[in-house]
């Protein structure tokens, strides 16, 4: 979700690629939100959903691996396809059996796989602790915090789903465009030099007004209003952090954007960097407040 932030900083070469990338952008927003609508929608079971989760997981935490890991003489074939397979099994076992049964088995299971996979890897021992690390914060970030997007449909319906996506996205759209027009304090110009105060401000009134119009007074009207406003500036924040997050590691590792997969826009882990944290809030809030 988040905008990617090194990018921006860049001055644009010519103006005649603009409506190029705006192109790309469109086109796959028009492949993408029929496939959304129809697993959050129209397919009443959870199955759909959580074959389109399995797949965003797949390509950010292989995006995250291959940030941190993968270099010259070392695709790290294995130790992705390991952590592709914990990411799946993280992914179904919690929407089949449910977070509170499934999360903490399905976690040591995916530890295991990827340390072994990490150990087996003689070739690169020397580099050994460091993929250790990489592999085991790739599962907390990305499989971990994802599994909730197909769970919150099986367990409280679509609507709830549909909220994760709306703050999420219209939080990171409310702050690109405040930003764009009344920017003028940096936010912390040290991970995005981009991001202002202003436009974080109009993040949350987006998010906030996504959660009360969209939530409280449409698809969750179960949700009181008080509660819906505290969820909105939680939920904005969030995500917020998640996108601050994701720059933060695309410097750290080096790289402009997490992978190449979405044309006009980057990587599947640019996509979702905010969705990983708003939608787990929703989740849990759900579980706990609502019956």
């Amino acid at each position: 979700m988040g905008r990617r932030d090194e990018a921006a900083a860049e001055p644009v070469a010519s103006t005649a690629k603009q409506p190029s990338n705006f192109v790309q952008r469109l086109l796959t927003a028009v492949v993408l939100v029929p496939l959304l609508v129809v697993s959050i929608f129209v397919d009443p079971s959870s199955w759909s959903i959580l074959a389109v989760a399995i797949l965003a997981v797949f390509f950010a935490g292989d995006e995250f691996l291959r940030m941190g890991i993968v270099r010259e003489g070392d695709r790290a074939i294995g130790l992705r396809g390991a952590f592709a397979v914990a990411g799946a099994a993280i992914m179904a076992s919690n929407t089949i059996w449910g977070t509170r049964v499934a999360m903490a088995p399905a976690m040591f299971a995916a530890v295991v796989l990827v340390s072994l996979a990490v150990l087996l890897r003689k070739k690169f021992l020397p580099d050994a602790g460091r993929h250790f690390a990489i592999g085991l914060a790739g599962l907390a970030y990305v499989p971990m915090l994802a599994c909730v997007w197909p769970v919150l449909k099986h367990e409280h319906g679509p609507e709830w789903l549909c909220m994760a996506l709306t703050v999420a996205f219209l939080s990171d759209t409310g702050a690109y465009f405040a930003g764009r027009a009344f920017g003028k304090h940096k936010l912390y110009e040290a991970v995005s030099p981009k991001k202002t105060v202003e436009g974080s401000a109009g993040g949350v009134i987006a998010g906030v007004a996504s959660m009360v119009g969209a939530g409280h007074y449409w698809l969750t009207p179960e949700v009181p209003l008080v509660h819906a406003i505290v969820l909105g500036l939680l939920g904005s924040a969030l995500g917020q952090v998640g996108d601050l997050i994701a720059s933060m590691l695309k410097r750290t590792f080096g790289v402009k954007d997490s992978g190449n997969i979405l044309p006009g826009h980057g990587g599947l882990l640019d996509r979702v960097d905010g969705l990983l944290f708003v939608a787990p809030l929703l989740y849990y809030y759900a579980a706990v407040f609502l019956p």
